[in-house]
C-alpha cells in the first residue's frame, strides 16, 4: 500500500498523515488504538505522529526503526516511554516477540536493520531542532513538508527502509497470541 506520508514532500497535514496511517492499519487488519479523554498524556497520538513525521510502516523493521528516530530525533522523557511500555497492548506485543522470536530476536532484528538504523542517526544528528514527543495540538493543521523542513527531518527513502533480511512475524499488538 502506499503512503503518502511516507514522500518527504508530502503535502498531508499531520492531521491528514496521521489519518492515513489509521486506514493502513485497518487496511491491514490492525485495530486504530486510541486514548481515552481522561489520558493526561495522549501516548497513542504521539506515537502516531511519529509514524507519521517520519515516515515509517509498521512492520517490525519500521518498528525499530522508529525506536531510533525517537531515541535521537524527539524530546522523548523516559517517563513517557516508561508508561508507553507499560501499555497492555506493547506489553502484549513484548510477550509474542519473545515467544515466537526468543529473546536473542531483539538484537538481531537491530543488527539486521543496521543500516537504516545508521542512516536514522546520521538524519537526525542533522536536524534543526528536535521533534516534540508531546506534540503540540498546533502542529497538527501544518504541511509535513513544512514541519519537516523547520525540523530539519528527512525521511528514509524506499531503499533505505528495506532490511538486509526481512523478518516472518504475523503478530498485531491487538490480534490474539495463537
Amino acid at each position: 500500500m502506499h503512503l503518502e506520508y511516507q514522500n518527504q514532500n508530502s503535502t498531508q497535514t499531520l492531521r491528514e498523515a496521521i489519518d492515513e496511517y489509521h486506514r493502513y492499519l485497518t487496511h491491514i487488519g490492525r485495530k486504530v488504538l486510541t486514548d481515552s479523554p481522561e489520558d493526561a498524556d495522549p501516548i497513542w497520538l504521539y506515537h502516531d505522529a511519529t509514524h507519521a513525521i517520519f515516515g515509517q510502516d509498521t512492520t517490525i523493521e519500521g518498528e525499530a526503526t522508529l525506536d531510533f528516530w525517537v531515541l535521537f530525533g524527539t524530546t522523548f522523557t523516559w517517563k513517557l516511554l516508561k508508561k508507553y511500555q507499560q501499555l497492555p497492548e506493547i506489553k502484549d506485543l513484548s510477550r509474542a516477540v519473545v515467544s515466537e522470536l526468543g529473546i536473542a530476536f531483539i538484537p538481531k532484528l537491530y543488527w539486521r536493520n543496521k543500516r537504516a538504523l545508521w542512516t536514522v542517526i546520521r538524519h537526525s544528528r542533522r536536524m534543526n531542532k528536535k521533534w516534540p514527543f508531546e506534540l503540540p495540538s498546533v502542529l497538527l493543521d501544518r504541511r509535513l513538508y513544512e514541519l519537516r523542513t523547520e525540523y530539519g527531518i528527512t525521511v528514509l527513502t524506499s531503499e533505505q527502509r528495506i532490511p538486509s533480511r526481512i523478518t516472518e512475524f504475523d503478530y498485531s499488538i491487538v490480534s490474539e497470541i495463537s
